[in-house]
């Protein structure tokens, strides 16, 4: 460690854990490690983010080749008092700034990283906290602000709106937003005034083998590939619902592959027509791409959409939600694919991709050719290195 050693502080980090800030987090500090960057990761010890229990051991190991220093979380203590909070939060209620500021201290917080911060950040060049929503970032921006930095992966979503957030954001040095609808809504929440700029991630092409994929999994004929954590907030189980329904309305031989973590119940009769995988390694995620027929994302709430873009390079087309900003914005951008705003425009452009290899194969080689045009390593490289130098001249 020096005293010019970016500090990343994710919730969660590891190669075992699902979700897109995390992942956006872990391969930004990869990438900035083979680099030549001085980086470190500070972390809590938790891999489950439903129990928030620790997983992970309480001390430094090395995630490769990456110093990564964890800390216990605190016990959860979800009292109806919490639970009273948060449902009406989420109910976009009124909460007081009092109640607002004990919630937050329920929401995955850590005591022995926040005193690290307080002891250590002089150690430190900057601390990159992702994402915005949880205790950890929100302790953490506030001990150490001057030095601070969020990537907040921003979703329109109830608790945005809340003032303990809009302190938050404006913290931190600066932020590091993953698209330009996300850092639109930040500015329309918090002011015009707040500071940042779109930074992202970055892909490379990859080499993937789908009939690795089918043979390792039985899976056969066209399939629809889902890949993310199934739960509400990302909208599976309305995919699933529309899946089913498509297939009772058209008798179609096609399958529906659910990858990722997170409970799912699929109906009895339909078990032949959807396969859930489970968790897959990066190998087997890349050969998901290659083999599926196209790729669907129902979430109404993202700031980024790895899935869509990793896709892409895969030369898959994909199907979203029209209400989601983001994955909309790419959809358009780069016309490599399509969007439904309820059952009846899933069913006309599921059948509209199925039926059409030209359609599918145009729009999967216009959404690789936006990836590698708009999301480059060295674009992304330069946009954090701006964002870092231009909280540091604020800071003087």
């Amino acid at each position: 460690m020096s005293a010019e050693t970016i500090a990343f502080v994710p919730v969660r980090y590891g190669t075992q854990v699902v979700g897109g800030a995390e992942t956006l987090t872990r391969l930004l500090v990869e990438e900035l490690d083979a680099r030549g960057w001085p980086v470190e990761v500070l972390t809590t010890c938790a891999l489950d983010p439903y129990s928030w229990t620790s997983y992970f051991p309480a001390g430094v190991e090395t995630v490769h080749g990456i110093t990564v220093r964890r800390f216990p979380t605190e016990s959860r203590k979800y009292t109806r008092k919490v639970f009273k909070t948060e449902t009406e939060i989420l109910a976009g209620k009124r909460v007081s700034r009092r109640r607002q500021e004990f919630w937050i201290r329920s929401v995955v917080t850590s005591d022995a990283l926040r005193r690290y911060l307080g002891e250590k950040r002089g150690d430190y060049r900057a601390f990159v906290f992702a994402p915005y929503l949880f205790g950890t970032t929100y302790q953490g921006v506030l001990e150490v602000p001057e030095k601070s930095y969020i990537i907040p992966c921003l979703h329109d979503e109830p608790y945005a709106y809340y003032a303990i957030y809009k302190k938050l954001m404006h913290s931190a040095r600066a932020l590091m937003f993953n698209s330009v609808p996300e850092m639109e809504l930040a500015r329309r929440i918090y002011g015009d005034d707040l500071p940042g700029r779109v930074v992202g991630m970055g892909f490379s092409p990859y080499t993937a083998n789908g009939e690795r994929f089918r043979y390792k999994y039985a899976v056969d004929g066209d399939f629809v590939l889902y890949t993310g954590r199934r739960e509400i907030a990302k909208n599976t189980p309305l995919l699933l619902r529309f899946f089913c329904n498509y297939l009772e309305n058209t008798g179609r031989e096609v399958s529906l592959v659910l990858t990722g973590a997170g409970q799912i119940e699929i109906p009895f009769s339909f078990r032949n027509r959807v396969i859930d995988v489970g968790y897959v390694d990066e190998r087997d995620l890349r050969d998901a791409y290659d083999a599926a027929t196209l790729i669907c994302h129902p979430s109404t709430k993202e700031s980024f959409s790895i899935m869509i873009l990793e896709a892409w390079l895969a030369g898959l087309p994909c199907l979203v939600h029209a209400d989601c900003a983001v994955t909309r914005y790419h959809v358009e951008k780069s016309g490599g694919g399509l969007w439904f705003a309820d059952y009846a425009t899933f069913h006309e452009a599921l059948s509209l991709l199925l039926d059409n290899v030209e359609i599918r194969e145009r729009m999967g080689e216009k959404g690789r050719e936006y990836v590698l045009s708009a999301y480059s390593w060295d674009e992304v490289v330069r946009n954090f290195t701006a964002v870092l130098e231009e909280g540091e001249r604020s800071a003087r």
